[in-house]
This record gives structure tokens, C-alpha cells and sequence, in this order.
């Protein structure tokens, strides 16, 4: 769909004319050291084939503004200030307000993303990064950012009713090295099938590579149940029996063993727990058929471990010039290692060097994004879009390409070929409440599967009262460290709430979503303590064949997607239908106008029958329930 560009020089606005939205107006803007500039006297300037160029001219400097394409527009913002400032933003686009029935935002790393309805609805503030999709009258427009960065580039939107109020796109200069600064190009596409754009996006970014392989075997981590207090003898009961059970065993073949195991963030030893010594543990695995997993934070330094106290000048610092505490979480703080010092480039190559000559085979790399958050580097030159680079690549080059990587708040700039599995959901937890606050996550990845990494949906879970016969069931609160002395009646948090609450179904429509994913999957229960219900439900998660990410159809017109096809690479689809609400309610989906076969099918969790009549697949759902159908042969 062609889209235009022109000048209302009389308004010294934009008009962009894009087909089903009426003419958009916006206007380029600059923030320099804190003091908003918006005039730029824009004048045509001299074109080139398929580019239009303007000018401007205001005491700051010389500005240009180029708009390349047809089909697609890419807009970039260009200054050529008198004087370097400390800080810059450009804007590259502003736009005032417009009407839209949804707009579908993207987070920088793992989470964050929010599909939001346009309707009835109070004024609403979010970001997004790299991308940000608004639709009306079925047609959707894209405005998109590169996924390698150096300086950080994002979108600002905010709506109310049936308006989008703003929407900017903007790159942040923290550290300006000059007086010309280019802001992140800006790309606008627009469809009837909002999906197409994405999916077009994320090969832009992958480049011409083949889809990747999807592994087929599975997991355990010992993160979502056991939190801090994992030990050695669970980690090992666990992994007996997956062992012992004939199905489990076939599929599940990873043993990650989470945070806890350490002294403490950057001091990498076995803690008392784990007396026998990560070395020992990892043969002891391997010997009964598993690959054996780690995880790290390899940029977070507490402040009492040795590293903090003896090696101050490997921590990358703050405004002050000091060490920072940039790394915050459930009240635990941390100094960041400086990525792009050489002694700590040295310090993680022999780190991950030993762990995999121990006989670790899976790295799961932590909170990488709480890094951006340090001021002043080593390297004063380095930008935040590279740090993962910085980061990954000695980790990479010490534990080898035979070794997985899984990159876990990670930001995903630069994030192609650095690692192979990356989260895509916040953290999921056994409640029906986490599993609705994460779905818009898992839906409006599913373009990066096997085109940049294999997606990481978090756990797979099932406990809860009907799954599982466990007296500790409800005992871990990890919010606890938020209570303070001086707190009587703390609001913001459930304090004596468990994190577990869910039903059959609702397990079903969590690890059904985990299936779709295509991806990663890693159980975290306290396997021993699932009753027969909740390990056949885990039984068939990890004998589910694999494939590509599901592509959740209602996408652009809701904020629980419904309806979900899959295509595997067998040729065989599954759909899934989903009722989010709190009644019955009846659901349907034309097979025909999603191009699936109407081969026989089979209800995927009880292995019945399912009729499909005039190509239509129906179905009346209970509250907070879902129909899995897989396609046979």
C-alpha cells in the first residue's frame, strides 16, 4: 500500500497519507541538554530517485529531514548543531492526534508488551521499542526502528477513547561525541494483514539465513519453585524422576539449576547448599543422560563479594564517577561489571571457560538489560545498543558453539547470532492472573522465532490444588522483601497471597500457550509432589512436536487473543481457542480463511474426536478454559 509524505509549509507541519487513516499530521522535534526545540523553518530541499529531502535552519544548527520509498516510507532526522550538547533526543516523528481502534506496543527486552483496545477507555501512557503497530478499519500501519542499534531509539504512545493523542518516535543521545547526530532511520508500512508486516520486519533484521532448527528436547529449572532455596538433593530428586519416567525421560533432557546455588551475584562458587561442588554435580548429571545448565548474572556485582570490594575499578560508574548501584531487584542491590573493561572480558573468559570444561552444556544469562542503567564505561566511546555485544561475545567465545546460550533480560539490540534462545515473556508464575499479564508478550513476539532466536516463553506449569499433592504449596512469597518496619496496612502488594492459584483448565491454557510458542520449553515444578493429573499434563507438553510460533489471529482487535494457529514442520497445524472471561462462551473460527486442511482432528489434552462442519471449527468453553486441536495425518 502506498503511503506519501508532504510539506504544509504554511504550518510548517507533515502530512502522511496512509491508506484507511486519514491524513496524519506531525512534526519533527529536538530536546538539547533539557530545552525542547520545534522550529525549524522546513523548506523543500534537493531530491534524489525515490527520495524527498527538506531543510531547516534555526539558531541550534542545520537540520534535514529525508523520506525515502513509496510502498514504505523511511524518515530519518539528521542535525548539524553549532555547538555538542551533553545530552540530545530527536524526534523524528510527533504526531498530533487520530483516530484508531487498537495499538499494539513492543518492550526493549523480555515482557512489556501491551495490546490495547481503543474503546471507552481512560487515557493510557505506554512505550515501545523497535516496534509499534495502530490500526483502524482493518488496516494496520507499522512504524518500525532498526533492531541493531547503537543509541537507543523508542516510541512513546498515548490514547484515550478512540484517539491516539500522540505518538512520537525518538532516539536518546546520552553521551554526545559530536555536533551531528542521525537519528535512528524510522520505517512506516502499512496492510490489511498487520501480521505480514512484522513477520516482513523480522527478516529485514535476520537477513537472508534459513529459519532456525527448533530443538526438540526439553528442560527443567529449578527457579519457579524453588526460588533461593534449591539444593543439591532436590535438584537431584527431580532429575531421578524424569529419569525413571517413561515418557519424561524420552523428552526432558536439560537440568538447569537457577539462581541460588551461588554465594552471592559475581562471586560464582557453589554456596552450602550445593556441598559436593558444581563440578561434581554436572558429571553426576550428565552420567544419568542429561545436559547440565547454569545460571548467571554475569554483570551483577553485590557489594559484598570480593570482586566489589577488591576490584572497585572493573564497575562501570555513575554520574558521580563512582561505582553505581544500577542492578535493583526484589530489594537485592548491585554494582554493574563494566562490559567493556579488558580485565573483565579475561575474568569471564575463564569463568564460563571452567564451568563448561565442568561439563556444562546451557548457559541462562540474566538480568544483561540492568547493565544499560550504569552511567560511564571503560570504553567512553561504547553505546548502550552494543553492551549485549560486549557481554555475550566473551562468553561465547569461552564456552563454544556447542554450548546453548539463552539470553534472559536481555535488550534485544544487536541480538541476532549472539545467542540461541531468548525470553519473550516477563516472568510467569503458577496464577491466572500472571498468565493474562504475559500472553500479549508471547502473541506479539511470535515474528522472532527461528528468524532472529528460539523464543523462551518462561515455564512450563501446571501445580495448583488439583495437580498437585504438596503441603508447601502456597509457602513461597518472594514479595516479601518489600515489607518494611514502618508498613501497617501495605498496599500495592498481596503480602500473604500464593503465587499459586491455578485450576486444570487454567494449566492447560498456560502450557497449551508454552506449546504454541513453537519454542523453548522448560518445566520449573516440584516435579515429585505433581500428582498422576499434573504429570500427564506435563507428558504431553514435552511430547508435543515442535515448530513455528503460533500466529495469534485476533491480534489487532483484542487484548487477549482467542484464536491461535500453528504450523508445524510435519505440515500439520494446531489451533487453539481460548475464552479469557469469567462465563461460558461460544467460539469460532473459519479453517478455509486461515488456510488450514480440513483434515481429521483430535482435542490435543483428552485425545478425542473433533468435528469440524462446513470448514468452521466450533466450540462452547468454560470460563478461563481453551480447545487445543491438532490436525492427523
Amino acid at each position: 500500500m502506498s503511503s506519501t509524505v508532504s510539506l504544509d509549509s504554511g504550518n510548517q507541519v507533515f502530512l502522511l497519507q496512509v491508506p484507511g487513516f486519514t491524513k496524519l499530521r506531525f512534526a519533527p522535534r529536538a530536546e538539547l541538554n533539557g530545552r525542547e526545540v520545534k522550529s525549524f523553518n522546513w523548506k523543500l530541499g534537493g531530491a534524489r530517485p525515490g527520495e524527498q529531502q527538506y531543510r531547516g535552519q534555526n539558531r541550534w544548527g542545520k537540520w534535514k529531514l529525508r523520506v525515502r520509498g513509496t510502498s514504505s516510507l523511511e524518515i530519518l532526522l539528521e542535525a548539524q548543531l553549532l555547538e555538542k550538547p551533553d545530552m540530545a533526543c530527536l524526534y523524528a516523528l510527533s504526531f498530533s492526534e487520530f483516530s484508531a481502534s487498537h495499538v499494539l506496543t513492543h518492550g526493549r527486552k523480555m515482557g512489556g508488551c501491551e495490546s490495547i483496545v481503543l474503546a471507552g477507555r481512560k487515557q493510557h501512557a505506554a512505550d515501545s521499542h523497535f516496534l509499534v503497530l495502530v490500526t483502524r478499519n482493518r488496516h494496520t500501519m507499522q512504524f518500525s526502528h532498526p533492531l541493531e542499534q547503537r543509541d537507543i531509539s523508542r516510541f512513546a504512545v498515548t490514547t484515550a477513547g478512540k484517539k491516539v493523542q500522540t505518538l512520537s518516535a525518538s532516539t536518546q543521545f546520552d553521551r554526545c561525541r559530536g555536533k551531528l547526530l542521525r537519528a535512528s532511520p524510522v520505517t512506516i508500512s502499512a496492510s490489511l494483514q498487520g501480521h505480514d508486516l512484522m513477520v516482513n520486519w523480522a527478516k529485514d533484521q535476520a537477513g537472508p539465513q534459513e529459519m532456525r532448527p527448533v530443538p526438540q528436547e526439553s528442560g527443567w529449572n529449578s527457579w519457579d519453585y524453588y526460588r533461593w532455596t534449591i539444593t543439591e538433593d532436590e535438584v537431584y530428586k527431580n532429575a531421578d524422576l524424569i529419569a525413571s519416567d517413561p515418557v519424561l525421560s524420552r523428552h526432558v533432557k536439560r537440568i538447569i539449576v537457577d539462581d541460588g546455588w551461588q554465594y552471592c551475584y559475581g562471586e560464582w562458587e557453589p554456596n552450602g547448599f550445593f556441598p559436593s561442588g558444581m563440578k561434581k554435580i554436572a558429571r553426576n548429571l550428565g552420567r544419568m543422560g542429561f545436559s547440565p545448565g547454569l545460571w548467571f548474572a554475569p554483570t551483577i556485582v553485590e557489594p559484598h563479594s570480593r570482586l566489589a570490594q577488591l576490584h572497585p575499578d572493573t564497575l562501570a560508574k555513575g554520574a558521580s564517577g563512582f561505582p553505581c548501584l544500577a542492578f535493583s531487584c526484589m530489594e537485592r542491590k548491585g554494582f554493574i561489571l563494566d562490559p567493556t573493561h579488558p580485565q573483565v572480558r579475561r575474568y569471564w573468559e575463564e569463568l564460563f571457560r571452567r564451568y563448561a570444561e565442568y561439563g556444562f552444556k546451557y548457559f541462562k544469562l540474566d538480568f544483561l538489560a540492568s547493565t544499560v542503567g550504569a552511567r560511564t564505561f571503560w570504553d567512553r566511546a561504547t553505546k548502550p545498543g552494543e553492551l549485549m555485544q560486549r557481554i555475550i561475545s566473551p562468553i561465547r567465545s569461552a564456552v563454544g558453539p556447542s554450548c546453548r546460550i539463552l539470553g534472559c533480560n536481555y535488550d534485544f539490540e544487536k541480538a541476532d547470532g549472539l545467542v540461541d534462545d531468548v525470553r519473550i515473556s516477563a516472568d510467569i508464575h503458577s496464577r491466572w492472573s500472571s498468565v493474562k499479564e504475559n500472553v500479549s508478550s508471547m502473541a506479539a513476539r511470535f515474528w522472532a522465532h527461528r528468524r532472529l532466536w528460539i523464543n523462551d516463553p518462561d515455564f512450563t506449569l501446571c501445580r495448583g490444588e488439583e495437580t498437585a499433592n504438596d503441603p508447601n504449596l502456597h509457602q513461597l512469597k518472594p514479595i516479601l522483601p518489600f515489607v518494611r518496619p514502618e508498613d501497617t496496612n501495605p498496599s500495592g502488594f498481596d503480602y500473604l497471597d500464593s503465587l499459586v492459584d491455578l485450576s486444570v483448565s487454567e494449566a492447560e491454557v498456560l502450557v497449551s500457550l508454552v506449546i504454541l510458542s513453537g519454542g523453548a520449553m522448560n518445566l520449573s515444578d516440584n516435579l515429585p509432589r505433581l500428582n498422576e493429573t499434573g504429570l500427564e499434563i506435563l507428558r504431553k507438553a514435552v511430547s508435543a512436536e515442535k515448530g513455528n510460533a503460533a500466529m495469534p489471529i485476533d491480534l489487532f482487535q483484542s487484548s487477549f487473543p482467542e484464536f491461535w494457529v500453528q504450523k508445524l514442520d510435519s505440515g500439520l497445524h494446531r489451533l487453539l481457542m481460548v475464552n479469557w472471561g469469567q462465563r461460558h462462551k461460544k467460539l469460532e473460527i473459519d479453517l478455509g480463511r486461515l488456510n488450514v486442511p480440513h483434515r481429521a482432528a483430535r482435542d490435543f489434552w483428552t485425545d478425542r474426536p473433533v468435528r469440524i462442519q462446513g470448514g468452521r471449527l466450533a466450540a462452547v468453553l468454560p470460563a478461563h478454559s481453551c480447545l487445543l486441536v491438532e490436525s492427523k495425518n
